[in-house]
């Protein structure tokens, strides 16, 4: 248990600094071209420790490893994956990584098309069935600490996140918000 509560304190502190980095007083502060390049630079730096502390920590089983749970969480790590790589490639992918240095200050539109018609968040969707497939897979207390307090931080980063969005798009964002769900999509 004593790797687990370590890996949910790294957990905290690294979606702590991720916001904190992410906030708009620090991107006003290191107003820079290179800005998105850094936040991903360091977003990367912090995140390694914490994965080869996750793969190298002993951990307790917590299901029977069967053929189903690693069928089921082989195809939601699948389908994370896929729907972050959908996500990102949505968006303008040299802008998102921070690799567009000759791009013009130009103001967002919102976007609703693609699997933005479906669900608000598609690339946090990606993310939870990537982290949640990867303890279905593994079945062990660290992966389901991780899905856990990922969860967390994608829920507390998706509220503030949807106030930043109503505050630039106002109306037009709150009749997406009615409209379609946020994480889930409707069957």
């Amino acid at each position: 248990m004593k790797n687990e509560v370590i890996l949910g304190i790294l957990w905290t502190g690294y979606g702590l600094i991720h916001s904190v980095l992410a906030s708009e007083d620090v991107k006003k502060t290191f107003s820079t071209k290179y800005y998105r390049l850094i936040y991903n630079l360091i977003a990367i730096v912090l995140l390694l420790p914490i994965l080869y502390f996750q793969l190298t920590a002993e951990s307790k089983r917590l299901m029977e490893n069967s053929i189903f749970n690693q069928l089921l969480g082989g195809i939601m790590m699948s389908s994370g994956i896929y729907m972050m790589y959908i996500s990102i490639k949505g968006y303008a992918s040299r802008e998102f990584l921070g690799i567009d240095f000759d791009k013009k200050e130009e103001p967002f539109t919102l976007k609703t098309d693609g699997l933005s018609t479906f669900i608000r968040h598609p690339l946090y969707t990606g993310t939870l069935l990537l982290f949640w497939g990867l303890f279905g897979f593994f079945a062990t207390e660290t992966f389901l600490t991780t899905a856990f307090f990922i969860t967390i931080y994608v829920r507390i980063g998706i509220y503030f996140e949807e106030k930043k969005l109503v505050s630039v798009y106002g109306k037009q964002y709150e009749d997406y918000q009615k409209n379609v769900p946020m994480l889930i999509p409707r069957i």
